[in-house]
């Protein structure tokens, strides 16, 4: 039992380490322009470079075109990034909340490289503060396939991780603090769908009035940068983004990198009606996990895995990148089953979470999106593990 053990943290060492390896080689190499070893990238940090622009259309007065006008900010992107785009883009709408951008303006004061780097150190760097009792997690977080992505495609999931975890490790300790980092992950708001019920479920009321405030103080600090038609115009594209022209740059172009169970049911030929009762259905299930979890098990690891897998089952637009959120959960439970024991197929779970984000864009593209199956193992095996976490903190 003890070489077993042993046997099950040395492969997960090897794994992760040569994955790790290979992602680290393959990002440098697109960045110094080396040898390529892996799919060619369009453009370094294209999701980047979308907000980059919204705060520069901020500092040339152009505001107005950011949310009022996708097509007058794209066009403003095509010309700020002349330079970087191969081609003309056609829609790149900025379809965050105005007080995400009021937190990056200080980005536009740098060049975008520079802006860039900045971004990323910070948002790395939060997710390596909230890990630094167990830095070989966030090694391994931070080299895996989804942290890639993450990377290539300009995202902020780092920075997800870092209020995510933060805050559901410090929800019985100080749940203000808690509903703070709640309150400041709205920043991409499908994420956070399941907060509330999870709050609501474990009767942490400081917490959830706490986000709340939150959520209002970052409102009403961006109502005073921007003005109230900013936000009036943020409020209209949200709902303009359910129209067809969204669901045919969805279909075009995300399609292959979105791991929902909405993406997948238009992936294998579903109209677009069943897709959306495939994603209602699953929605409901999630809610009624982390409800579930949250109202009959304390804080851990296991309640943790089952909130942000649940999550991936509410919202239909999440992409191959957002799985980073999953990581370091994974990591616990996997070491945790180790030393414990598996349940059947429990290690290849874990196996097929960590490679899924590369592995989807090949699989979606010949109509097997298998990532949402992926993350509802996942899902199971941490509910499962929820007994068995109370049964060693008993």
């Amino acid at each position: 039992m003890v070489m077993s053990r042993r046997l099950y943290s040395w492969l997960a060492i090897l794994f992760c380490g040569l994955i790790g390896l290979y992602e680290v080689l393959y990002v440098a190499s697109l960045l110094l322009g080396g040898p390529r070893l892996g799919p060619a990238q369009w453009v370094m940090f294209p999701d980047f470079l979308t907000p980059y622009a919204a705060v520069r259309a901020f500092f040339d007065g152009k505001l107005a075109t950011v949310y009022g006008n996708i097509d007058l900010f794209t066009e403003y992107q095509n010309g700020l990034f002349a330079d970087r785009f191969p081609t003309a883009v056609y829609h790149r709408p900025f379809l965050y909340p105005p007080f995400w951008l009021m937190l990056l303006l200080p980005l536009g004061l740098l060049a975008v490289d520079k802006a860039a780097a900045v971004f990323f150190a910070v948002t790395a760097g939060a997710s390596a503060v909230e890990s630094r009792r167990d830095p070989w997690v966030w090694l391994a977080m931070a080299t895996s396939p989804a942290a890639v992505h993450t990377i290539v495609s300009g995202q902020a999931t780092f920075l997800a991780v870092a209020l995510a975890y933060g805050g559901l490790r410090l929800l019985d300790r100080a749940p203000a603090v808690a509903g703070i980092l709640f309150g400041l992950l709205a920043y991409k708001p499908q994420i956070c769908l399941l907060i509330p019920v999870a709050l609501i479920a474990a009767k942490q009321w400081r917490a959830l009035i706490s986000a709340a405030l939150t959520g209002a103080v970052l409102a009403l600090a961006s109502l005073a940068v921007f003005g109230l038609q900013t936000w009036l115009d943020f409020i209209e594209m949200t709902q303009a983004i359910r129209g067809e022209r969204m669901h045919a740059y969805v279909t075009e172009v995300l399609i292959n990198y979105m791991i929902t169970p909405y993406a997948s049911g238009l992936g294998i030929g579903l109209p677009r009606s069943a897709a959306s009762l495939l994603q209602l259905g699953c929605a409901a299930l999630a809610v009624a996990a982390t409800w579930y979890a949250f109202r009959h098990f304390r804080t851990g690891a296991a309640r943790t895995a089952v909130l942000l897998s649940a999550t991936f089952f509410v919202s239909p637009y999440l992409l191959n990148y957002d799985l980073l959120l999953l990581m370091p959960a994974a990591l616990v439970l996997y070491r945790r089953g180790a030393k414990t024991g598996f349940y059947p197929l429990e290690p290849l779970v874990y196996a097929a979470l960590w490679v899924i984000p590369t592995l989807t864009l090949g699989l979606s593209r010949h109509h097997l999106p298998v990532a949402p199956l992926v993350i509802a193992a996942f899902l199971v095996a941490a509910l499962l593990r929820l007994k068995d976490e109370t049964r060693s903190a008993g």
